[in-house]
């Protein structure tokens, strides 16, 4: 029979309490009665020696990831991004716990901290997007106090360790595969304003057509929220707007769904008489028709990345303090027929 917590502590002669205290932290427990307990964990073969060495290193093997309250997990870039964490940790020996902010106010947000590091968590990765506002705290209240952080979805920040994507690379990746495509008026269906990815992607898509003396005008631009009804409803106001666009980036792959609707609803033609470009690659637009290009920001990715890199850190110790690395993933434009214009091909 498996063997229980009664059992390591019948055999280390102690109490069930002490033995809950050894593995939780929670109350200190005498150097020699911790090494029985461990002991009698080894004998009795009671749990992974992963929990044993965690008694003896003072680590968890835990790591906690701060998200967005629940309704945002049906985002692509949610879900992807927990993928990749879920698969690193796993290799790395960690287990991992979610943690949810329904807001962005600082005392939600150290309340939500302090209660990470009572969890004796060996490190954070904050998950939650950059909107604006939502990163005031970070410069007065983080400290040696709580366990190290790894951020994802915001802007390089010199000052903290941040994995993210150049957004604004992968928008101009687009844009301009649309300007060699012979577009001259390409509109743009943005996310939500204030979220950082949309910015960068606002940007990208403005420099490019810039640089190529093509018009940037206010008409041009609609604001969605990354859903596809958005996306129905800003194709139909662009289209109503600039009846003269000949190229259509949205800024993901939901909205240029709605934006597919709304053409053919209106009788027009994805690539034929307009061609369209989405964002994220999301594994349903290669049956979207007709199929999709997307820009793959590599998501995935994000997550494994910032689980590496948080492990090297809690590795190296509070001892040998690790300087604040970027990394930032380069997008990559997967072409398919929404964008390739016939004629010349």
């Amino acid at each position: 029979m498996r063997a229980t917590i009664q059992d390591v502590a019948r055999r280390a002669g102690v109490s069930i309490g002490t033995v809950s205290n050894a593995l939780s932290g929670k109350r200190p427990v005498a150097v020699e009665t911790r090494q029985r307990i461990l002991a009698a964990m080894d004998e009795l073969g009671y749990h992974p020696n992963l929990l044993a060495r965690g008694l003896v290193n003072q680590r968890s093997h835990v790591l906690s990831i701060v998200i967005k309250e629940l309704s945002d997990l049906g985002l692509y870039g949610y879900s992807s991004a927990l993928t990749g964490i879920q698969r690193e940790a796993n290799e790395l020996g960690y287990s991992i716990m979610l943690h949810f902010v329904n807001g962005s106010t600082e005392d939600e947000i150290i309340n939500t901290l302090n209660q990470i590091s009572a969890r004796r968590a060996d490190g954070i990765i904050w998950a939650i997007h950059e909107i604006d506002g939502n990163r005031e705290w970070v410069r007065h209240t983080l400290t040696g106090n709580y366990p190290p952080i790894i951020f994802l979805h915001m802007h390089p920040d010199p000052a903290l360790n941040v994995v993210t994507i150049d957004n604004q690379a992968g928008a101009s990746l687009a844009v301009a595969h649309l300007i060699e495509q012979g577009c001259r008026t390409i509109g743009i269906i943005t996310g939500p304003a204030d979220w950082w990815e949309s910015k960068a992607r606002l940007a990208g898509w403005r420099q490019t057509l810039e640089q190529a003396g093509l018009d940037t005008d206010v008409s041009l631009v609609l604001e969605g929220n990354w859903l596809a009804e958005s996306g129905k409803n800003c194709m139909e106001t662009l289209l109503n707007q600039r009846p003269d666009i000949d190229a259509v980036f949205a800024c993901n792959d939901s909205m240029a769904l709605g934006a597919i609707h709304t053409a053919c609803r209106r009788g027009l033609s994805i690539p034929d008489d307009l061609l369209l470009v989405g964002y994220d690659n999301t594994p349903e637009v290669a049956s979207y028709w007709p199929p999709l290009t997307s820009v793959s920001q590599g998501l995935l990715q994000s997550g494994q990345i910032a689980v590496e890199q948080l492990h090297q850190i809690i590795e190296a110790g509070v001892n040998q303090p690790v300087a604040p690395r970027q990394h930032i993933i380069q997008p990559e434009l997967v072409i398919r027929r929404s964008s390739i214009c016939e004629k010349k091909a």
